[in-house]
């Protein structure tokens, strides 16, 4: 979780305020190539990161869940806890910064269109388009997906074992939530933009799909956005101080009318 927090940090401060930089000016500012690489690490590599990481987190979960005690023993703990998760953030740097920082091919930027184009040369290789599109992008959505339905159905089977174990099923009711809840919010824009570049990938022409597409793309700016809150409302001693009625509803706080009555100089003397 935190460090899916951090990715969405850097995405939200360098991301987000170069695509308001573009819709400001209408043009990529500074016009260089280093704020196209810089875009496209962001875009492109920590958005996929943050699926990869999402992904991993999915299984750990579902391990987490169900089988709680690979996590007791210190050795177990650093093989299913912190070491996937080490290996994972070593991935995506490397590959990212290979491809992108160092690509095997010349990069073309065009400064006119959003993300220069959102289109590193090594898209176009075989080998390392393919496995960015499938391996980095749709696999780890189908994972979320899979296995966020597979802890539902299990959870909800379990339950009715677990009937006199309130504890435990009160923790395993509280981590479903949360990753049902950061999934669909991940799933919501992602599916239907992993399912487009299958299509692609698999022969649909280029040019069907493409406003779409485009309108995913910037809905998956809201899943960095709104994870947060997410993360943050599964905090018991922060989620009883905020008022969600009034934050999703709008209200204003209801003021109750005070009535101070005066009496007149008559008044008093009679």
């Amino acid at each position: 979780m935190i460090v899916m927090l951090i990715i969405g940090l850097m995405i939200e401060l360098v991301d987000i305020p170069f695509h308001l930089n573009f819709l400001h000016h209408g043009i990529v500012q500074p016009s260089i190539p280093f704020i196209c690489i810089l875009w496209w690490f962001m875009d492109l590599g920590l958005y996929n990161g943050f699926t990869i990481i999402m992904a991993w987190s999915s299984f750990h979960r579902y391990l987490f869940i169900f089988h709680d005690r690979l996590f007791l023993q210190g050795k177990k703990r650093f093989v299913f806890h912190y070491l996937p998760l080490i290996i994972l953030l070593l991935y995506i740097l490397i590959f990212y910064i290979y491809v992108i920082i160092f690509p095997p091919c010349k990069n073309t930027f065009d400064y006119t269109l959003p993300v220069c184009n959102d289109y590193p040369c090594y898209l176009d290789n075989v080998i390392l388009g393919i496995w960015d599109s499938i391996v980095n992008g749709i696999l780890p959505t189908f994972i979320i997906c899979i296995f966020s339905v597979t802890i539902l159905i299990r959870v909800y089977h379990q339950k009715r074992r677990l009937v006199n174990q309130r504890n435990q099923w009160r923790q395993q009711r509280k981590m479903m939530f949360q990753l049902i809840s950061s999934s669909i919010l991940y799933l919501i824009p992602n599916i239907p933009l992993s399912l487009l570049i299958l299509a692609h990938l698999c022969g649909l022409p280029e040019d069907v799909g493409v406003d779409p597409q485009l309108y995913f793309d910037y809905l998956c700016y809201f899943v960095v956005i709104l994870y947060p809150l997410v993360c943050l409302s599964f905090v018991s001693e922060v989620r009883k101080k905020i008022p969600w009625r009034r934050l999703f509803l709008l209200r204003q706080p209801r003021q109750n009318a005070t009535v101070t009555v005066q009496k007149t100089h008559e008044q008093i003397v009679h």
